[in-house]
Formats: C-alpha cells, structure tokens, sequence
C-alpha cells in the first residue's frame, strides 16, 4: 500500500518513502532494484537489492511488432532477477532520477502495476543512515510472463496519428538546447511539432527527491491536460521521468514515446519543428 498524502500527491501509487521502504527489505514479496552501474553498486547498496543498470537497455523500433518484442525481452530480463507479474519492486539509484522511473514505466508496461520509485534513492537513505550492504545477494529467477499495457506506452503511428488530430499534449522532456535544435542528437534537429518543452530535471528538488505535489502542479499549470499526454526524450528515460509524474498527479492516460528523438529524428518521414 502507498503512503497516504504522500507530498499531496493524487496518486502515490508508484513511489515510496524512506520510512516504508525500510519496513520491506526482508519482504519477500518485494524486490529492490538498484538502477546504477555495477561499480556504484558495489560500494555500497541496499540490503539484498539487486544490481541492473537500465540505462544500458535501449529501444527504438516502436512498430507493435518491435514493442511486443521488447516487452518479451524484458520480461525475460527482469525475471532473470527473481521479479514476476506480482512482485512488488523499489527501483532507486542515488535521487529521485530517471533511471529509477524508467523501471517503474518499463514494471507497468510489461503488466505488473507494483512497481515504486524511491523518492529521494539512496541519497536520502544514507542521510537517514539507512542500512548498507556491499554483498551481491543470491536470486532465484522468476516466472515473468509479458502482458504488455498498452495504455502506458505510445509508438511513432500513434504519435504521428496525434499530431493530425491535434488533441493530446506533447511533452519534450529533454533540455531547451536539444529542443530547439541547438544541440542535434540525430539525424535531424527540433522537437515534434506542437511539443511543449518542460526539462524533465524540474520536477526535482535540489536534494534529489521530487517536489510536491502543488509544485508539480504548478510546474504542469500552463498545459492542457485533460485524460492523456505523451512525454518523450532522447530515448525514453527521461520521458519516463516525466509520465511517472504525470501519474503521480493522476493523470492516468500518460503515455512514455519509447523511441524518442532517436526513432523520430532519424526517421525520413517525420515533421519536426525548431
């Protein structure tokens, strides 16, 4: 169960705090994730979490054919590291970062709505002297079967559909150079028309945890957000920062542009705006 009112947020669901993430470390229904590379890991970790660097997971074909692929090879992935369609799962790296939210996406995506980003990571865990281990623990794989959601995630078609029909808000998550063109990380550079650029990193506090609730909203006022919007970057992570705030405010119909710039700036069909 999410903390209730946790920072007045209108759903809580898919983040935790400290205080309750140190009640589930001997849980066994939960797993911990830790998101950052190995050797950060190794240092210093939290009790019995597991190490997988999802940054290192790319993808950029957003065909259905490539998205249910996708799904297949992460399921296949995540219950490699004892996770299934019920298990609980805390992904965190060192504050509230993308990384960590791209887990809680990517856990939704493939059908398992138990997935929970831990405000703040494991910066605020060691302020708060949470318990550290620096040993890799055992695991026993999981059955994880692909069921993905398509409610979460948007494909270059949809996408390319919603800017004919012009009815759902498009957010740029990247930062203002990449947005504009100045900073070009694909074939073309821009943003897709119509996209409002709102830099992922905004949601953040300078001590690494997610603002509240009312900053967020405030942070989001300027947008027509109705029952959906689409968030993208350069490749889904930092979108998947933004959806995991849209979601925190409840606005359920957010959906995360897996390719991103990369799929859409590279592609020769595609408009784009500078």
């Amino acid at each position: 169960m999410a903390t209730r009112n946790y920072k007045g947020y209108p759903d809580p669901s898919h983040i935790i705090s400290f205080d309750e993430a140190s009640k589930l470390l001997k849980d066994r229904d939960t797993v911990f994730v830790d998101t950052r590379n190995y050797w950060k890991y190794v240092k210093g970790h939290i009790p019995g979490a597991v190490n997988l660097e999802l940054y290192a997971f790319h993808w950029f074909d957003t065909s259905r054919e490539g998205l249910e692929t996708f799904a297949r090879e992460m399921a296949q992935l995540l219950g490699a590291y004892g996770i299934d369609n019920k298990k609980q799962v805390v992904f965190y790296e060192n504050d509230s970062g993308y990384d960590a939210a791209r887990g809680v996406w990517l856990l939704e995506f493939l059908g398992n709505k138990n997935g929970r980003m831990l405000d703040g990571g494991l910066g605020l865990w060691k302020r708060k002297r949470g318990e550290l281990s620096i040993e890799d623990p055992e695991v026993k794989r999981g059955r994880f079967t692909a069921r993905p959601n398509w409610q979460v995630v948007c494909g270059v078609d949809e996408l390319t559909q919603s800017l004919t029909q012009r009815n759902v808000p498009i957010i740029d998550a990247r930062s203002r150079g990449e947005y504009d063109g100045t900073y070009r990380r694909a074939l073309k550079g821009g943003h897709v028309p119509g996209a409002v650029n709102l830099e992922w990193k905004l949601a953040m506090r300078r001590d690494g945890t997610l603002k509240d609730a009312g900053q967020l909203k405030a942070l989001y006022a300027g947008l027509p957000l109705g029952g959906s919007a689409v968030t993208y970057c350069q490749s889904g992570y930092r979108a998947a920062h933004s959806w995991l705030v849209l979601r925190l405010l409840g606005l359920e119909g957010a959906k995360n542009y897996l390719g991103s710039w990369y799929e859409w700036g590279n592609l020769p069909t595609t408009k784009v705006d500078s």
